[in-house]
């Protein structure tokens, strides 16, 4: 075997494996590693703010279903990283975190070394472990596992930087831990779920985001359509049912979603679909019976009858296709469908002034099925969430009820990516922009209509809405509007401004045709929308 440092056999270990960026955070420390990818043609995206660059990281996995890395000196960065890190972790994301350390002399002084980085990321991760030369060939395909088996997530690794110039030792063993065994009580949970079903008359299916990623989704809607069930997705899993599917009933946890917990409580058995808690904007209360589903294990924020555990696909195998009786899902769905409209509803678009609903439904109209709209978890958000209508996976990107602001921007980003030259869209308020807009310089950069539509209205929305349902008055919930224009010439950004209905359809329309990123202010009306809700 021809002997290679551990930084090249790090960089030809992520490109065999489908890494095709790596997002790093500038250190001295992190050199070897840079220079590695360069040789190998990996792509990578410096940013200075380590938590977005490992919410990048992140979304690579969200978006794409690949491993997301992230680079970093040990010191700030690192602490850093380790908030995004927990998002990812909590929303099961793929992700491995690598510190690169000053060299490990004992004998020199390293100011930086202060941080017990291990005790950092233990609770933020699967594992953090030591990385070198002596154990790289063993230990990276088992951080590699580890992040990609369910249930995903975070693996840390540590590194001294003189480690990174040494040549990786041969393979002395293997790393992975053994497949454990078929559970000898899953037969006896199988016939629970089995004689749950049977007994069922109004069954619903709710379909969440580990569906999508076990490309499971099309087993949980055959067996709605067995059942006669009414389908309902989580946010993060927005997609996974065609909304023009006549038994689908909305989105759990997005604004206006009271139909749909009618809707469960007017059935007598849930089936959760790659649900997670983790997804739940709202928390997950309901004395309905329910069948959980689940590659990742018991989820403690989903209580469930009878949890099954595995792949989606071979535990869908394993259902009865027969119900108690055939039901009418498709009647209840589309009765949710209208009591969610009617929550959700708005004035004529022709009317003064915009509200969001106004832009959702612009940017749906003028947009093509298969672009992604990418947005925060917040009320602009959640709005969307419950009114942009999609047919596929993927189209929908949104990251959990904790989810960090900016991660929508991420997620955008990471869509644009890979797209080719077609279009993504970023929707949301001025708050996120304001936290990270670091993530703007790699914006501007990438070659793709990618319009970042601003709902730009001087207010903590989800903080004042809670004020006035409380009674209580408007305290902190108001701020000075970010200047909006000069951020995006900060940025090299185009700008337009919206505050009307007459120029929402051109700008628009302008955006999509332009083949650069750009930044819309949509001037909206504040009071009306998300009261409703």
């Amino acid at each position: 075997m021809i002997p290679i440092d551990t930084a090249l056999y790090l960089s030809d270990y992520l490109l065999r494996n489908g890494t095709q960026r790596v997002s790093v955070a500038p250190d001295p420390e992190v050199a070897t590693i840079l220079n590695a990818c360069r040789l190998r043609g990996i792509s990578t995206i410096i940013t200075p703010d380590a938590t977005g660059g490992a919410m990048l990281a992140a979304a690579e996995s969200a978006v794409h279903g690949g491993t997301g890395v992230i680079v970093t000196g040990s010191g700030p960065s690192a602490a850093a990283v380790a908030t995004a890190a927990a998002q990812a972790q909590i929303e099961r994301r793929s992700l491995i975190a690598i510190t690169v350390e000053p060299d490990g002399d004992e004998t020199r002084v390293a100011a930086r070394r202060t941080l017990d980085l291990r005790a950092l990321f233990a609770s933020v991760s699967k594992g953090s472990y030591r990385l070198r030369a002596d154990n790289a060939r063993e230990l990276v395909p088992l951080a590699w596992h580890l992040a990609t088996t369910p249930p995903r997530g975070v693996v840390h690794l540590r590194v001294y930087s003189d480690e990174l110039t040494r040549p990786a030792a041969p393979v002395r063993g293997q790393a992975h831990p053994p497949a454990p065994p078929p559970s000898e009580e899953y037969e006896t949970l199988r016939r629970r779920a089995a004689d749950l079903i049977s007994a069922a008359q109004r069954i619903v299916v709710l379909v969440g985001p580990d569906a999508v990623e076990g490309r499971a989704e099309t087993a949980a809607r055959l067996l709605a359509e067995q059942w006669g069930a009414a389908l309902i997705v989580t946010p993060m899993a927005k997609g996974a049912v065609p909304e023009t599917d006549p038994a689908f009933a909305g989105v759990y946890g997005a604004l206006g979603d009271y139909p749909i917990v009618e809707l469960i409580e007017h059935s007598d058995l849930v089936v959760a679909f790659g649900a997670t808690s983790a997804d739940f904007v709202r928390p997950w209360r309901t004395s309905v019976p329910t069948i959980l589903l689940t590659p990742n294990g018991p989820d403690p924020g989903l209580t469930a009858e009878v949890t099954l555990v595995g792949p989606l696909n071979a535990l869908a195998n394993n259902l009865p296709r027969q119900a108690g009786a055939y039901g009418d899902g498709e009647q209840r769905a589309s009765a949710a469908r209208r009591g969610i409209q009617d929550a959700l509803g708005h004035p004529a678009p022709d009317a003064q002034p915009i509200t969001p609903q106004h832009v959702i439904a612009e940017l749906r109209r003028l947009a093509s099925a298969d672009v992604p709209l990418a947005v925060e978890t917040d009320l602009v958000g959640l709005v969307a969430a419950q009114l942009w209508t999609t047919t596929q996976p993927r189209t929908f990107l949104m990251s959990n009820g904790l989810g960090l602001p900016g991660a929508g921007l991420a997620l955008a980003l990471a869509a644009a990516l890979h797209r080719d030259g077609a279009p993504v869209i970023w929707l949301g308020t001025d708050t996120p922009l304001a936290i990270r807009s670091s993530l703007l310089a790699h914006v501007r950069d990438v070659r793709v209509p990618l319009p970042l539509v601003v709902i730009n209205q001087g207010v903590h929305l989800d903080l004042l809405r809670v004020q006035e349902h409380a009674g209580y008055p408007g305290v902190g919930s108001e701020y000075a509007p970010l200047n909006l224009e000069a951020l995006a010439a900060l940025h090299g950004l185009a700008y337009s401004r919206v505050e009307s209905p007459d120029n929402l359809t051109g700008t628009i329309a302008d955006a999509f045709t332009d083949g650069r990123p750009s930044l819309i202010e949509v001037v909206t009306e504040r009071d009306y929308w998300w009261r409703r809700g």
